[in-house]
This record gives structure tokens, C-alpha cells and sequence, in this order.
């Protein structure tokens, strides 16, 4: 493997091998690079076939899984805590995971609202998200899902539904494609 910035390296999980294929994530460092794989084929000492290729590792190309969340009903509004290490792929570093950041879509009574969170710190770390200004007596279905550049790549979460219902206990409600009543 070569960037601009370093010399050819051998990569050691890709030497002596016989299978025709060699996971090369470990070695991704920057989703903004091309990258240029270099297989080289012996027999004992000899070289019998060399081949070179290059690729860019876009990540429009990639789909992110969604990452797993939960959400919490309050009296008043509705948490959305999204975990990331689950779905952080090694090949992407903070920043690139930044700008990818999750949306969150709150459906509810036929209406969709898109939230994206702005986050401070390490975003490979859980954070928390409040739904406020909700309608009593309404069903607030969520959905958690990376924004990728084409809009046709979305893999959306399963959507989590909670009823809102003011003066109800708070509690977490989170089980998918239903609504959990919590009196």
C-alpha cells in the first residue's frame, strides 16, 4: 500500500498468502486519500505476475450502518441517546465521522422533522439528544441514521416509537415499529 506521503509498505496480514483476497481496513488511515495496492504474485523467489491498482476510498461509496440508539419519554420531552462504537467503521477518523454525523427524523401525525445535533468533543462517544415542544396525546415514531451525500444511500435505523403523554411517568420506551405505554 502507498499514499503521497509514505513509500510503498508491505502489509503484513497480506504476505504469503494463497487466498485471493486481504482485508485492508487495518490500513485505511484516511477516508480522503487514494490508495494504491500493489499485488505481486511469487513462486519461490520469482516473480511471476505484478499488478498494480488505485481507488478512492469515497464515502458515498461506503454505506454507514445507523448507529444504535434508545429513546427516553419525560414528562415533557423525549430523550434520543445515540451510541457510536458499534458502528464507527475503523477506516474513519473523528473528523471524517463528524461530517457524517447521525440525523435523527422524528416522525409524527404524518409530519417529518429532520434534527441533525451539533456535538462538542469526541463524537465516537454516546451523546444524548432532547425532542421538546411535543403534541399531547401523539405518537412520536425516531429514527437515527448517517447523511450520506447521496440521498438515495440512506440505511435508516428501525424506527422507536413512544406515545406522548403529558403527566405520564417518565420512562424509556424503546421497542421497534411499536408504541409502549407506560401509565
Amino acid at each position: 500500500m502507498w499514499d503521497k506521503q509514505e513509500d510503498m509498505k508491505i502489509v503484513g496480514d497480506c504476505t504469503n498468502i494463497t487466498r485471493s483476497f486481504c482485508d485492508l481496513t487495518d490500513v485505511w488511515v484516511n477516508m480522503t486519500e487514494m490508495y494504491i495496492p500493489k499485488v505481486v504474485g511469487f513462486r519461490g523467489n520469482a516473480a511471476l505476475v505484478s499488478c498494480m491498482g488505485s481507488f478512492f476510498l469515497a464515502m458515498d461509496t461506503l454505506p454507514l450502518d445507523p448507529p444504535e440508539f434508545e429513546i427516553i419519554r419525560f414528562t415533557d420531552h423525549v430523550s434520543v441517546n445515540v451510541k457510536f462504537q458499534s458502528v464507527a467503521p475503523k477506516i474513519l477518523n473523528e473528523e471524517e465521522l463528524q461530517f457524517y454525523l447521525a440525523l435523527i427524523e422524528e416522525q409524527s401525525g404524518g409530519i417529518v422533522k429532520k434534527h441533525k445535533p451539533k456535538t462538542n468533543g469526541n463524537i465516537t462517544e454516546n451523546f444524548s439528544y432532547v425532542i421538546n415542544k411535543l403534541i399531547p396525546k401523539t405518537n412520536y415514531c425516531v429514527s437515527v441514521y448517517f447523511e450520506p451525500k447521496d440521498p438515495r444511500k440512506i440505511n435508516r435505523s428501525p424506527l422507536k416509537c413512544t406515545l406522548f403523554q403529558p403527566g405520564w411517568e417518565s420512562g424509556m420506551t424503546e421497542f421497534a415499529g411499536r408504541t409502549i405505554h407506560q401509565p
